[in-house]
Parts: C-alpha cells; sequence; structure tokens
C-alpha cells in the first residue's frame, strides 16, 4: 500500500499557534525606511557627495591662512618657550608688548575706558626721561615747552597733553631721533622740511605769552616724569583739522583732540613692541638750527627758498647757531639764552603762511588767529 502523505494535524497542547505581535506592522517599517533613504539622500545632495544627473555643481570655498597640517604652525604653537617659537618664526609679536600678564594686577577698567581704549588703541607706556645731567634735563624740558607753546597754546591742556605725548612717542620710536631736542627739531636746518613747523617758520621770533608758557611748562614736566596721555595712544603724527595730508591716508587715525588729528604707524610698527629705543640721555643744543632772521627772510620771498637745502656753516643736528631760541621767561626752565642773538625785523609785514601745495592754506581761523600773540 503506497504510503499516504499526511499532515499531521497541529497539536493545539504541543504546538500552540504563535500570538501576533503587538507594535507597528509590515507597512510601518517600510514607511519608515523608505523617508530614511530620502533623508539621506538629501544630506548626500546638500554636501555635495551624490550629484545625480540634473544637478548643477555645488562648491563652497572657504579661505585659510594655514594648511590642516602645518608642520612649521604645529612646531610654534607646542614649543615649551617663547624664545624657542621666535627661533622658528621671527616674526611672532612680543607677548609683552600686549601687557596682559599685569591684567590681574590692575583695577578694572570702567566702560568709558574700554571704549576709549577701542577707539584709539593701546596707550604708550609709562617712560620716565632722566637726563644724564642737569643742562641734559634743562634742555629737555625747554625742548618740549617750546613745542607745546607754539604748536598748541590756543589748545586745551589735553590738546598740550596729545602733542607732548607724539613727541615722547616719537623719541622712543627708532624711526625718529632718540631725543626729545632732537625730535623737537628735526629738520630745522633746513628751509621747509622740519617735523614741527614752528621750528622753521619763524614762529619762534614770536615772544612767548608768560600764562601759557608756564602751563606748557607744567605739561612738559609731567610727561618727562612719565604721566601718559592716553587720548592720543601711540601715536606719532598729527595736523590741524583744516587740512588733510597726503601721507594721511597711510597711517591709522587715533583720535581728533582740540584742532589736531592724531595718527599712528600701521601694522607692528604701531604696536607697543615697537616703542623701546633706549634713551641715553644726552640732549642736543636746542633749535631752531636755521636762524630766525634767515626764517624771517624766507617768509618775505627773500634768502633760501624752500628745500634748497643746509645753511653753510652747519656741521651737525647739534650745531649751535647765533640765534638758537629765545630766551626763557624768568623763573622757568630752558636753555641758556643765545650769545648773540640776531634782532627781528620791526617793519616786516605779517606774514600769510600760504603754500598752494596745502588745502586751505592761509585760512586760519578766528579762534586761532591770536595764537602766540602776547595778551595784555
Amino acid at each position: 500500500m503506497k504510503p499516504e502523505l499526511h499532515l499531521a494535524a497541529r497539536s493545539t497542547w504541543r504546538d500552540p499557534a504563535p500570538e501576533k505581535p503587538a507594535g507597528p506592522g509590515r507597512e510601518y517599517w517600510g514607511m519608515l525606511a523608505a523617508i530614511t533613504i530620502v533623508a539621506c539622500l538629501a544630506l548626500m545632495l546638500s554636501t555635495g557627495q551624490y550629484r545625480p544627473r540634473g544637478f548643477g555643481p555645488y562648491s563652497v570655498s572657504v579661505p585659510l591662512t594655514f594648511k590642516p597640517y602645518d608642520p612649521a604652525r604645529w612646531a610654534v604653537m607646542n614649543s615649551g618657550s617663547y624664545e624657542d617659537a621666535l627661533k622658528i618664526d621671527p616674526t611672532l609679536p612680543d607677548p609683552a608688548s600686549v601687557g596682559y600678564a599685569d591684567a590681574t594686577a590692575l583695577p578694572p577698567a570702567s566702560p568709558a575706558e574700554m571704549q576709549q581704549e577701542a577707539f584709539v588703541g593701546p596707550p604708550a607706556k609709562p617712560y620716565v626721561f632722566r637726563g644724564l645731567t642737569a643742562l641734559d634735563r634743562e634742555r629737555a624740558h625747554y625742548c618740549l615747552t617750546s613745542a607745546l607753546y607754539y604748536e598748541a597754546a590756543s589748545e586745551s591742556d589735553d590738546g598740550m597733553r596729545g602733542v607732548a605725548q607724539v613727541i615722547v612717542n616719537r623719541a622712543r620710536h627708532p624711526s625718529f631721533p632718540n631725543t626729545i631736542c632732537g625730535v623737537v627739531f628735526q629738520g630745522s636746518e633746513r628751509a621747509g622740511v622740519c617735523q614741527f613747523t614752528f621750528a622753521c617758520d619763524g614762529a619762534m621770533a614770536r615772544a612767548p605769552e608768560r600764562r601759557n608758557w608756564l602751563r606748557a611748562s607744567r605739561i612738559a614736566s609731567a610727561a618727562l616724569n612719565g604721566t601718559v596721555f592716553p587720548g592720543v595712544g601711540l601715536a606719532t603724527h598729527y595736523h590741524t583739522t583744516a587740512i588733510w595730508p597726503r601721507w594721511g591716508k597711510s597711517l591709522v587715525m587715533t583720535n581728533i583732540v582740540g584742532a589736531h588729528i592724531f595718527h599712528r604707524w600701521r601694522g607692528r610698527w604701531g604696536m607697543p613692541d615697537a616703542f623701546r629705543a633706549p634713551y641715553m640721555g644726552r640732549e642736543p643744543v636746542p633749535g631752531p638750527y636755521l636762524p630766525l632772521a634767515q626764517q624771517l627772510a624766507i617768509l618775505k620771498g627773500k634768502g633760501l627758498p624752500p628745500g634748497a637745502g643746509p645753511m653753510p656753516g652747519l656741521t651737525g643736528p647739534a650745531a649751535p647757531l647765533p640765534d638758537v631760541a629765545p630766551a626763557p621767561l624768568p623763573g622757568t626752565m630752558g636753555a641758556a639764552p643765545p650769545a648773540a642773538a640776531a634782532p627781528a625785523p620791526t617793519a616786516a609785514p605779517a606774514p600769510t603762511y600760504t603754500d598752494p601745495r596745502l588745502n586751505q592754506s592761509g585760512q586760519v581761523k578766528e579762534e586761532f588767529s591770536k595764537s602766540g600773540e602776547w595778551i595784555r
């Protein structure tokens, strides 16, 4: 008898029927898989890893200043000290110039001070100019007082302090002479090329007014003793608001104080670590090094034209001339009186101070028209 294929019936007590699992069914999982695939495709399209035909190119460019793995940069960042890092990259700025190490010892800055420094830039570091002899100290004080008086006699105290800070900053910068008198009278041995206009335009032929001279003397003394005026920062240049010289675009403006606009160098030359020129304490003979009589002759259209060259017989910036400066007022600090000062002409017409190369040249504001004249 042929064996009959027979599938035994499932025993209800031995093999119970499987229970239907609780939860979502096959339709739910299929929909979830489809959503996941679509999301992955969208992510790949957004990152540019997958571009099917019909989609345009997509790229993002990010400028990088260093490679993802730059051995030199990596070595600098892992150096044990600043000296080791400087051997690898000599252009690294000096961290001491920032002064952050002393921040914990300083009182907290007020919001007004923080706003001022954000606009002006870092202030200069205090520095005391100690002359080797009493004569050197007298010369430095006289030269700085003369600059403050003849450049900013009509300004407020802050206006004078800004001019004083520029001169002090220059004396500390390697681009300028490292003495106060050398900075103030730099270029005054040539007509029309002095760094400070009063040193070669005949202004020092005017007798100073006592009250403003004493005010300039007081501010000059404070600046030489280390008082810093942070209102102009590390400025090394300034000019009046009536003009804008061509060199103004090459510098960074720090502030406007009174009638003067102040500027500093760009880049590292204008940072605190650049102002480290040593002061040797030897001051040259105060100027001006072009005689006042010659300056007045040039203003009247006689004598040497502007920029013609040094006067005959002048051997150096410290060489004295017969009328180096007017004698200081009694009771004030200053250089020794000149041996034989040339008398100023009595009937000379008033100079116009006009130069066609300068914008609005010759136009003096009313509030500055009496600047430098004797106030009775």
